[in-house]
């Protein structure tokens, strides 16, 4: 057998330009990779997993060179690499693919594997076959470290919250969604968590931006410890932050534990330590939905969930929510309107001696009765009726009706019990209220010892010196001042110092615990004791039985409100039951 010594020149002219191609890919400094007509890796070399991060194993066959670039360059330069600029290279011979003279050059971004971003300089040639026809392209790419540097101090500007260095909202889209396709792809649940922090008005009312800015920032640190490197981390807005972690579908009740006790710890500040809280929301996929939006908004409703509820707690995302969602748009309208018509009336709840069994104080209670709703309780209106910016309007005309009430009943019967009317933390927070008070005592020509306003107990954090200075102006007055739902919050008879308090009202879970809980005479019998040592008068709430009411009398309570005495009167009622006998 004879062998053709021509063919065999040939034949290891073609492996020698295949091995010097190898061997050239293999040692290039810069990126390099071929793909076939479609798009999609045929090869890369080890320069381009080193820039990339990602190994040859999960771009070979798997994935088109363009699924490297920023997704939102790619959103506006489409075109581009959809006909990218190239050179030919006509005549590849199979087995022996040819180095590819540079093609036209572009600056690109992309998105490496961890997530960070590279500016790079992409260089693509066509390869033809010998018909002409597209065989498949070679890339060659540049790191492109003065448009690197420039690109990402602008890029970094743009997408990052200038107080903390997080992510911004932009990003924080952008990185759920590449976390969605992941999962997706790799079927595994991804968990979000929106936290905000409760209090940050309140800081920044009471201690300035500064307090603000370092509470977020503290908060911010804090967050970057417990999340590490295994979740993303964001800044959406304000306080609002955002955590993404993929591969979990639930925040156990351990970890949202651990979560608010490490927001909740005292910040260091001058001249006052920072305490704040935080309320959580929380969705995942697939269970709360499959795309972007829909997660962000249904851990939102988690999130204003957790807040209505009082906040510092956190809440899992159900289908419920989006019920009670619905309804409450439909309730604002519909609040707004009964504002403007004065579809309210008001219900009053007598507050008796317990030592002689007198009315002595009658609670005002805003009752509202839609036209066709029905009755809808305060517990859902009021809370709205904050956030949309009406208590003040509302607050001025419950204390106008409580007063013309009292007007009423002193022409009527000669005197007329205290009327207690509760106020919200916007109208006490507002410089105004001392006036409107003293206006409206005016026009009825009342006592200022006939109105008792009720304030929660919350309210005494606040300690501002705006808040402090009305209710001693208030006190000086003569109107009376008492703290409600006493027991259910701080409980400190400090703060009662710094305040003209006359008059605490233990929450009605302490009532309840009488008799029935170890220590719950003790702690009722404590709290007045304390009280009464600073000369502050004791009402017990959500009495309901004649064994508590009895058993308070006993330990010196000084008066009681509960259905076992009476249940909320309209204004007749409450004329009629204070009408003498015979």
């Amino acid at each position: 057998m004879q062998i053709d010594a021509q063919a065999t020149t040939a034949w290891s002219a073609q492996q020698l330009a295949a091995a010097a191609y190898q061997l050239a890919m293999q040692s290039a400094p810069c990126g390099m990779f071929m793909c076939d007509a479609q798009g999609v890796f045929t090869m890369v070399n080890p320069a381009y997993e080193r820039i990339t991060g990602y190994p040859a194993a999960q771009l070979i066959g798997k994935c088109r060179f363009d699924a490297l670039h920023d997704p939102s360059e790619v959103a506006v330069r489409q075109d581009e690499l959809s006909n990218p600029p190239v050179r030919d290279i006509v005549g590849v011979l199979p087995g022996a693919p040819l180095m590819a003279n540079q093609g036209a050059e572009a600056d690109w971004t992309y998105l490496r594997r961890n997530g960070s971003r590279l500016a790079v300089t992409l260089a693509l040639t066509r390869l033809s076959d010998a018909r002409g026809q597209t065989a498949g392209y070679v890339g060659t790419v540049f790191e492109n470290p003065r448009r690197h540097r420039n690109g990402l101090q602008l890029w970094h500007l743009l997408h990052h919250d200038p107080l903390t260095g997080l992510p911004n909202q932009e990003l924080l889209e952008e990185r759920l969604g590449l976390a969605l396709e992941r999962a997706k792809a790799r079927s595994e649940p991804v968990l979000l968590v929106l936290l905000e922090l409760d209090n940050l008005r309140t800081l920044r009312d009471t201690l300035g931006q500064g307090a603000a800015d370092a509470a977020v920032k503290q908060v911010a640190a804090r967050l970057k410890r417990l999340c590490g490197d295994d979740h993303v981390l964001g800044l959406m807005r304000g306080s609002l932050f955002v955590m993404i972690s993929s591969g979990r579908n639930t925040l156990s009740a351990e970890r949202e534990a651990a979560l608010l006790a490490e927001v909740s710890r005292p910040i260091p500040f001058t001249p006052a330590t920072l305490h704040v809280t935080a309320s959580v929301g929380i969705s995942s996929y697939p269970t709360a939905g499959n795309d972007p939006r829909a997660l962000l908004q249904r851990a939102l409703l988690a999130l204003n969930a957790a807040s209505r509820s009082g906040g510092g707690t956190a809440r899992h995302f159900d289908f419920g929510m989006q019920t009670q969602s619905v309804r409450r748009n439909h309730l604002e309208a519909l609040l707004r309107e009964a504002v403007e018509a004065r579809q309210f009336s008001l219900a009053y709840q007598p507050q008796v001696d317990l030592r002689t069994g007198r009315i002595t104080r009658a609670e005002t209670l805003l009752r509202w009765r839609h036209p066709q709703l029905g009755a809808i309780g305060p517990a859902e209106f009021v809370p709205m009726a904050e956030d949309l910016g009406l208590m003040d309007e509302l607050g001025e005309w419950v204390l106008d009706g409580a007063c013309q009430q009292a007007v009423r009943l002193l022409a009527k019967f000669g005197q007329s019990p205290c009327m207690a009317i509760n106020v919200s933390p916007t109208q006490l927070r507002d410089r105004k209220l001392y006036g409107i008070v003293a206006a409206v005592l005016e026009r009825w020509r009342l006592p200022p010892g006939s109105i008792e306003l009720e304030i929660t107990e919350g309210l005494l954090l606040d300690n501002t010196r705006q808040v402090v200075d009305t209710l001693h102006s208030l006190r000086k007055l003569g109107v009376e001042i008492a703290i409600d739902d006493f027991g259910t919050g701080y409980s400190s008879f400090a703060y009662l110092t710094r305040f003209p308090v006359n008059r605490i009202k233990i929450d009605r879970s302490l009532v309840r615990a009488i008799s029935s809980v170890k220590n719950g005479d003790a702690i009722i019998s404590a709290i007045i004791g304390m009280a009464h040592a600073l000369g502050i008068k004791v009402t017990a709430e959500g009495v309901e039985t004649a064994a508590h009411a009895r058993r308070l009398g006993e330990l010196g309570c000084d008066e009681a409100q509960g259905f076992w005495f009476s249940r909320p009167l309209t204004a007749q009622a409450l004329e009629n039951a204070l009408a003498p006998i015979g």
